[in-house]
């Protein structure tokens, strides 16, 4: 089925458009990124580009490259820019296995937002290729949700906990670097048609977490 965007609040998305440019902001701007101004950042799995647009609009000098295999997504996310007429984001519209584009020690920030939950294969791509790509000092940014559906080196569903979560990350050379407390937002449900069809659909009924931050060694 289609994605479909009619929502009985119908200043949903005026209201996701402004987080962008404000709490969305303020989350970038809250990273440790040891004062750089002009960040190199990829955001793996962008989705509907909330956190890509936050990124974009808080390092407007800096170059944010989005990851993001959906059709659906990256036609959303491109008329965006062009009706936005922002600059500084580059869309990389496949399904990748690896960073390769990317060289060594290249990036500022990699943001891991929703997508460390599926396969532990892909779980480990994504934290080894964001090691690799990161400078020394650099960010890695965490969003964990659906941690009940989590997955171990045996490939068995497992819930994780946020101690176990940030042990193994550590455990691919990084450090943890604190946290954002609650600024992450689990933005699927605006965008999935049950919940669309069912409800009131509000910013301030969507899950909230807090954002894990780590350093590459």
């Amino acid at each position: 089925m289609e994605i479909g965007y009619k929502n009985t609040n119908e200043h949903l998305y005026a209201d996701i458009a402004l987080w962008e440019k404000t709490e969305g902001v303020t989350l970038m701007k809250s990273m440790p990124l040891n004062g750089i101004e002009n960040p190199q950042i990829i955001d793996f799995g962008f989705g509907f580009g909330q956190y890509l647009f936050a990124a974009a609009y808080a390092y407007p000098k800096g170059r944010v490259y989005g990851i993001d295999g959906s059709e659906v997504c990256l036609k959303e996310v491109g008329d965006k820019l062009k009706e936005r007429e922002l600059t500084n984001i580059n869309l990389v519209g496949e399904v990748v296995n690896n960073f390769s584009r990317f060289e060594n020690h290249s990036i500022d920030m990699v943001l891991l937002y929703d997508t460390l939950h599926a396969d532990y294969s892909k779980k480990n791509m994504l934290l080894e290729e964001a090691h690799r790509v990161l400078k020394k000092g650099g960010c890695l940014s965490v969003l964990p949700f659906h941690q009940g559906n989590w997955r171990d080196k045996n490939e068995s569903k497992k819930k994780y906990s946020i101690p176990m979560i940030k042990s193994e990350i550590m455990e691919y050379g990084f450090e943890y670097a604190g946290t954002c407390d609650r600024q992450g937002i689990h933005w699927e449900k605006c965008h999935t048609f049950y919940y669309i069809q069912k409800e009131t659909m509000s910013i301030d009924q969507l899950e909230q977490m807090d954002v894990l931050n780590f350093k590459a060694l």
